[in-house]
């Protein structure tokens, strides 16, 4: 089931190779993303509106829990606009750190057109998978697989 941006209208164009940006998390840590070097990145954009983005949260927390301490890096990317940091944190807990687009660097262009999308960079830096609303169906154990897989690469 995909949740569809309508009120987005930008195009989604990831980057071959993980765009340095930063970000302000909604808990106020500064996070510079380009510091992820030789760390597997997953960047999974949703909002708290979108039911399927919030359904997979913690199968994304918990992947995150079983793999960040092996050079793993996860952030979410909540594209609610004008959603306060407040209200993004009640509407999940994870334990992965989370950031309004709107206190990140991401350019228009980076951003998905449909949610949720997960997109996950090898250690190398390159987009490796993206896993996008009604195209891909990102579980536990592929999610696991391919983070055990990248990890392991040196």
């Amino acid at each position: 089931m995909a949740c569809l941006c309508a009120g987005l209208s930008l195009a989604a164009a990831p980057a071959t190779r993980f765009p340095a940006w930063r970000a302000t998390t909604i808990d106020g840590a500064n996070l510079d993303l380009s510091a992820a070097d030789r760390k597997v990145v997953v960047v999974n954009y949703w909002a708290t509106w979108c039911a399927p983005c919030r359904v997979e949260m913690p199968m994304l927390d918990a992947a995150y829990a079983r793999f960040h301490g092996e050079a793993v890096e996860m952030i979410g990317i909540a594209l609610d606009s004008g959603a306060s940091r407040d209200k993004i944190r009640r509407a999940v807990r994870v334990s992965f750190p989370l950031a309004r687009l709107a206190d990140t660097s991401i350019k228009p262009s980076q951003v998905p057109g449909a949610l949720p999308e997960t997109r996950i960079y090898g250690r190398d830096g390159r987009l490796r998978y993206t896993f996008r609303a009604g195209k891909d169906t990102l579980d536990g154990p592929t999610l696991d697989r391919i983070l055990a897989t990248l990890s392991a690469e040196r």
